[in-house]
């Protein structure tokens, strides 16, 4: 893939390059989301540590076909990630072979890099593995911090995009 080891042109965060996630580096990426959620957004777990790194390296080895993650490395360390899932829709006859959506999902950056581009370079690996599988379209549910990464980057509105929250 062509975005598979890009590197930042441009600042200090050159030595930062975009690739699609090991499974090696499904641990480092369970850390991220752990600091994420429970370290920065104060989330009570529900499991330890070496759970949660057990259940996202299992998760992305159960789900290697729907899920594609892409990470962000310096100097041999996982700073930040991002997936795609990718759904398949019933076929429509005004559509040639298979057809699918996709939704970015947890897209985190350490602090360390925020505001270098390593964010945005995440979200546009993600848009061309969409773009190379020929997803209908992609969308986000973004952040308040995020949605003007996402709008930046082609992302708007859209008015029959409908969701309900589960029933408590």
């Amino acid at each position: 893939m062509a975005w598979a080891s890009t590197t930042w042109q441009g600042g200090a965060m050159d030595d930062v390059v975009i690739r699609a996630s090991r499974p090696e580096d499904m641990a480092a990426v369970a850390d991220l989301r752990w600091r994420w959620s429970v370290d920065e957004d104060g989330r009570e777990p529900v499991r330890t540590p070496d759970e949660y790194r057990r259940a996202m390296t299992d998760f992305a080895s159960r789900h290697r076909d729907s899920h594609r993650c892409v990470v962000a490395e310096r100097d041999g360390v996982v700073l930040g990630m991002g997936w795609l899932a990718v759904h398949p829709r019933p076929p429509a006859p005004h559509v040639p072979g298979d057809r699918s959506t996709a939704e970015l999902q947890t897209v985190y950056v350490h602090p360390d890099l925020r505001g270098s581009g390593v964010a945005g370079r995440l979200v546009t690996a993600l848009l061309d593995v969409a773009d190379e599988l020929g997803v209908e379209r992609t969308s986000v549910h973004s952040s308040v911090d995020g949605e003007r990464l996402y709008r930046r980057l082609g992302f708007g509105d859209a008015r029959l995009l409908l969701q309900r929250p589960p029933e408590d």
